[in-house]
């Protein structure tokens, strides 16, 4: 290649570049607008807080999964079918044999250890919640 058809190249590369930076970043620019529209608007808050306001579940926790440290989230397993995260204050109070139970038209699970019959309470839907109040008190 001689150095008219290199330069001629690199020429048609920054052109290319630029085409697609004009066709991809309003796209990326207008796709993060609409998902924050969306995470604000009412109807998603509403329904994100309702589906977990009527959610219920309970069991038995079966595995603490020790061995795994994820930071301030940790994972348990309920009645060996399903993996729970919690927070981390949470899970170093708890034992194998240990209730977790959320029910419907509550925004707390509760944990019961069975070690002293005590009972942890957690506020699961305090930001979808708190969201979902605050809009429909601005409106």
């Amino acid at each position: 290649m001689n150095l008219e058809n290199k330069t001629e190249l690199i020429k048609q590369k920054k052109t290319i570049s630029k085409v697609l930076a004009l066709v991809f970043i309003p796209i990326f620019i207008i796709i993060i607008a609409i998902s924050l529209i969306q995470n604000n608007s009412l109807s998603y808050l509403e329904k994100k807080y309702k589906s977990i306001h009527n959610s219920y579940y309970s069991g038995k926790i079966t595995n603490l999964y020790l061995e795994t440290n994820n930071g301030s989230i940790r994972t348990i397993r309920i009645d060996n079918k399903w993996d729970k995260e919690i927070p981390f204050f949470i899970h170093n109070e708890l034992n194998i044999g240990d209730s977790l139970f959320k029910i419907t038209e509550s925004d707390f699970e509760y944990f019961i250890k069975t070690s002293n019959q005590d009972t942890i309470r957690r506020d699961v839907n305090t930001f979808y919640r708190t969201k979902y109040f605050d809009k429909l008190k601005n409106q």
